[in-house]
């Protein structure tokens, strides 16, 4: 990125791009493209209509939305017009958009539908500084203070045509070092904190990510993860400098066969998705069973060993490279067709991605690219590169960032990335970034000899036992999501003689395998409380217990009925299990765990 600021970006990408496609959005008759001047035009519209409703640069704009072309636009809009972005999940109850919405005293909110109107509506009497809701899809008649987004870009023509050059006149104003979006903190432990970040902070980002991972000028990108979170919000300012094409995904739940039908050459995700596709593939290879098992156990070791070559940088040689090549034609090639067939790699954020499953998809042909960030960091501070990798870790430093370990393992970032505060909260500021610049993070993580970071845990959640082992759960954690009947797992053991386990199961497989079985009741409640679950699970349990040292062993485990949700709220938008909601919810059963003691 050449420019100082996202909104001389916007403009200088939508006139280059002209006629060119931008994106693709899903229809009835599949995708229909939209180009850099038609989103143009659309956003101009918006950012003038924003002008003509009385905003003044520097005004809040919040959008309540899910990923869609015209979050897309409000957001461009409300940056080309000198607002700041507030967005929010839209999986967000009442109660939260209001605290949002009020905290961030936001002018104007966006949103998607009736249903995300009434969240808003509800709320209304006790929002002072909000004076238009604008609703992207649906009618505005009978809503009290409400326009239509179509009506929105009428004013902003109007406007235009009145004030010739508002916008020109508005990018002579906005400098590096103003706010370019406030975001909201999923806040795993308390109310969210708005992280402020300037332009400054997404040019250098955006500049700097780009020259870790090329990204070629009209790579197909699937685009799902919501851009209320700030990964989702990062791809799309990448791929608008890269002149990528991003694609909308239907919904989460369609991402599998939007997969197929897009056949993306890049795709951004958090690790649930690597997770369930892992498990689907093991579970299509068990039902199939008899030769084709044989064939794909076969094919996979053969995949692992040229995985081990291409993680030194070497090609596979000889008969290694004749076994891969027949491994790749009878196997991997057909999976990787489920996933459209042309994916150059995938980049995995978010959340800690299981080193067995980025090895796994390695050997299938599929490379995942892990990097780690904060929303303080402006999303990113490190990734692994196409040219070196190692997984299990999150990559190396990104250029002009840098990385210290504190002497208690917590992980230090400092660098032009780093975030300007959090809104109204001088206090929480101070506690973040110290003295010298250097933002504490809150994790736990190592550097090796070459610079690669590995993530160990969240300082706030490493266990301490009674016998005073210090113990990371997410590592025991991912063990246990390994296992295709597993959805979702919790381990507990704080000031604990030893560790036990909240797991939630996998209802497609759980009740496949129940099936099986001859298992009459197959409600995963019922399968929950079944004896061949309980015995199926110790026997998982006690095959992970084998590797791990005796402090580390899950002892004792519970069964859920119920998987763990963000509408049920064990899990934040971007699927982290909240820890505090878990001890809280299911207190009683981790407490009747530990009774005979």
């Amino acid at each position: 990125m050449k420019e100082t600021t996202l909104h001389q970006m916007f403009l200088n990408r939508i006139a280059e791009g002209g006629d060119a496609v931008r994106y693709m959005v899903p229809g009835d008759r599949g995708y229909a493209p939209v180009t850099y001047r038609e989103a143009g035009d659309a956003a101009r519209e918006i950012g003038l209509g924003l002008m003509a409703q009385g905003l003044s640069r520097g005004d809040r704009v919040a959008i309540l939305s899910t990923t869609r072309l015209e979050w897309c636009l409000a957001d461009i809009g409300a940056i080309l017009g000198g607002f700041v972005t507030v967005p929010i999940y839209p999986s967000n109850l009442p109660d939260q958009v209001e605290y949002i919405l009020a905290h961030s005293r936001a002018r104007i909110v966006f949103v998607e539908d009736e249903p995300q109107f009434n969240k808003v509506a509800g709320v209304r009497a006790r929002l002072p500084h909000l004076s238009d809701v604008v609703i992207m899809s649906g009618f505005a008649e009978g809503k009290e203070g409400a326009m239509t987004l179509s009506a929105l870009r009428e004013r902003g023509k109007e406007f235009g045509s009145g004030n010739p050059g508002a916008l020109e006149a508005r990018a002579e104003e906005i400098r590096p070092e103003d706010d370019l979006t406030i975001i909201y903190t999923s806040g795993t432990t308390g109310p969210p904190k708005g992280v402020v970040t300037r332009h400054s902070n997404y040019a250098f980002i955006v500049t700097s990510a780009l020259e870790a991972v090329h990204v070629p000028k009209g790579a197909i990108f699937l685009q799902f993860l919501p851009l209320a979170h700030s990964l989702g919000r990062l791809e799309h300012f990448l791929t608008f400098d890269a002149m990528a094409v991003s694609a909308f995904a239907r919904s989460l739940q369609t991402v599998a066969e939007d997969l197929a039908s897009v056949r993306p050459e890049i795709m951004v995700s958090v690790p649930r998705l690597y997770e369930k596709f892992y498990a689907r593939v093991l579970a299509k290879v068990e039902e199939d069973g008899g030769l084709k098992k044989t064939i794909f156990h076969w094919a996979l070791g053969v995949g692992r060993e040229a995985s081990r070559f291409r993680q030194r940088g070497e090609e596979p040689r000889g008969f290694l490279a004749l076994k891969n090549a027949i491994a790749d034609r009878l196997v991997f090639r057909k999976i990787r067709e489920r996933m459209g067939g042309r994916l150059r790699f995938f980049i995995s954020g978010g959340a800690p991605l299981s080193r067995e499953i980025a090895e796994f998809l390695h050997a299938l042909g599929v490379l995942i690219l892990e990097g780690y960030g904060l929303t303080e960091t402006s999303t990113v501070t490190s990734v692994n590169r196409l040219e070196r990798y190692k997984f299990g870790t999150v990559g190396k430093a990104l250029p002009g960032a840098e990385i210290l370990i504190a002497q208690d393992g917590e992980i230090l970032v400092r660098g032009p990335h780093v975030f300007r505060e959090y809104f109204n909260d001088p206090e929480a500021t101070r506690e973040a970034i110290d003295a010298d610049g250097w933002l504490h993070t809150g994790d736990i993580g190592v550097l090796d000899d070459e610079g690669f970071l590995r993530i160990t845990d969240r300082k706030k959640d490493i266990i301490v036992t009674s016998g005073g082992k210090n113990i990371a759960p997410q590592n025991i954690e991912n063990l246990l999501k390994n296992d295709r009947y597993v959805s979702q797992a919790f381990v507990y053991g704080d000031r604990k003689k030893y560790l036990t386990a909240l797991i939630t199961l996998a209802p497609e497989e759980i009740v496949a395998w129940a099936a099986r079985k001859g298992i009459p009741d197959r409600s995963v409640d019922a399968l929950a409380r079944h004896p061949d679950t309980v015995k199926l699970m110790q026997e998982t349990i006690d095959g992970i217990n084998r590797g791990l040292a005796s402090f580390e062993q899950v002892k004792k485990f519970a069964l859920l009925g119920t998987d763990f949700s963000q509408e049920t709220g064990e899990l934040t938008p971007t699927l982290k299990v909240r820890r505090k909601v878990v001890i809280e919810k299911f207190g009683r059963i981790l407490d009747d765990l530990y009774v005979k003691d």
